[in-house]
């Protein structure tokens, strides 16, 4: 299929029903699923950030420095990191793990073991402060040499940022991962040539062992230069390969298309809003005074820091999420005019949503806040896409069975 084919909008939802495409007790089961699902999330937050605020009431900052007496601004601020994930300790797993290891199992998505899950805390812990440590260490640098520091320090958040999006797959995925070559030679091969219809040029195709913890599928292209490649959850490898090849095609059409070089200017700006933000409240004198600190200067004003980036970010997360999802949108289309099969790209979500529990009716909060269409919207688009193109499509029955086999490979 040419690509530059008629197509919806990018820009704004594909009207959609869940009752078109599944079947009624599927979509009960989507939102029996996935309500207490959105609770339980909501509360997690909530509860976050309470205990992030109680921790900036109660002058944690400055306390835990004098606490453990040690000198240089550097080495405050690591212990102050430190501090914060061993804090998070208090609440963070206990909510992960009865969401891995109770909710999650109960509707048979979770694989996480006891084990691993307790193996999985202390490299949290580790990834967490590391993490933190590398983004905020040349910003405190900043702030501390330069009045005008909220402006330099978005640079350097900005570039540090860009770094680890690149560097993260590689470096810091194994931490919690292993990845190996796929075996199977046909799907390897049809993941080369779409690689090659594409115009993209990939160092090899792998899978990662996220069966370790979960059923749920994914897949992503990670690197760069001579260390970019596919990678496909194992978790996918028991679908056809014509269902693996579609979401592969819409991966590789996330390469082609640039989308996290386009992504940087945006969040950049939205960056930038929001270290604005940070230099005014920094600049407010009661705000400092309940942190414990005379001065953003001090690595003990961190606490401070976050509490005004997740405040900011909240907000500028609505303008985010709707970029991710045209980008995803346009990723999609990738896929469709790559491989001009609505049929197959539609079977994906058929197979993906009962498997992975998915969302197929957020409320509009959600959807405001969701960085990808929800799967009836995606399957819409694909319609649409094929009445527009002329590209022969009959959507499956909502009564025949979902996650049957796949359409044979034309």
């Amino acid at each position: 299929m040419r690509r530059g084919s008629d197509h919806p909008a990018l820009r704004s939802r594909t009207p959609a029903r869940p009752e078109d495409w599944f079947p009624a007790e599927l979509v009960a089961e989507s939102r029996a699923y996935n309500g207490p699902l959105r609770k339980l999330r909501l509360a997690r937050t909530i509860v976050a950030a309470v205990v992030l605020v109680a921790f900036v009431l109660g002058e944690g900052g400055p306390r835990v420095i004098e606490w453990t007496g040690v000198q240089g601004w550097a080495v405050q601020l690591l212990v102050v990191v430190l501090a914060l994930q061993l804090v998070d300790l208090i609440h963070a797993p206990w909510f992960d793990g009865y969401t891995e290891l109770v909710y999650d199992k109960r509707w048979g998505l979770s694989t996480q073991t006891v084990k691993g899950w307790l193996v999985d805390i202390p490299k949290g812990v580790l990834f967490g402060t590391m993490l933190l440590t590398l983004l905020f260490l040349p910003v405190y640098a900043v702030i501390r040499a330069i009045d005008l520091w909220w402006l330099w320090g978005w640079g350097v958040f900005v570039v540090m940022l860009l770094v680890l999006t690149f560097v993260y797959p590689v470096v810091f995925m194994p931490i919690f991962n292993k990845f190996t070559p796929i075996d199977d030679e046909v799907l390897r091969r049809r993941i080369q040539a779409v690689a090659d219809r594409a115009g993209v040029t990939i160092r090899g195709s792998f899978t990662m062992d996220a069966s370790r913890r979960t059923r749920r599928d994914n897949a992503f292209v990670a690197g760069f230069g001579n260390t970019k490649r596919v990678v496909v959850f194992d978790t996918m490898l028991e679908h056809p390969p014509e269902v693996v090849e579609q979401v592969v095609a819409h991966e590789i059409g996330h390469y082609r298309l640039k989308h996290t070089v386009k992504t940087v200017p945006v969040l950049a700006l939205l960056l930038l809003a929001t270290f604005a933000f940070l230099g005014w409240l920094t600049s407010w004198d009661w705000a400092l005074q309940q942190a414990g600190v005379e001065t953003v200067r001090d690595p003990a004003a961190l606490p401070l820091l976050l509490i005004g980036f997740g405040l900011a970010s909240n907000l500028t997360g609505i303008v985010s999420s709707w970029y991710s999802r045209v980008k995803e949108r346009e990723a999609d289309l990738e896929a469709l005019e790559l491989l001009g099969r609505p049929d197959a790209f539609v079977e994906v979500w058929r197979r993906m949503v009962p498997k992975n529990r998915m969302d197929l009716d957020p409320p509009w909060w959600r959807r405001l806040t969701a960085t990808h269409p929800d799967p009836p919207e995606r399957m819409a688009f694909a319609a649409d896409w094929a009445a527009r193109n002329g590209v022969p499509f009959e959507a499956p029955a909502v009564a025949e069975p979902v996650g049957g086999p796949a359409p044979a490979d034309g």
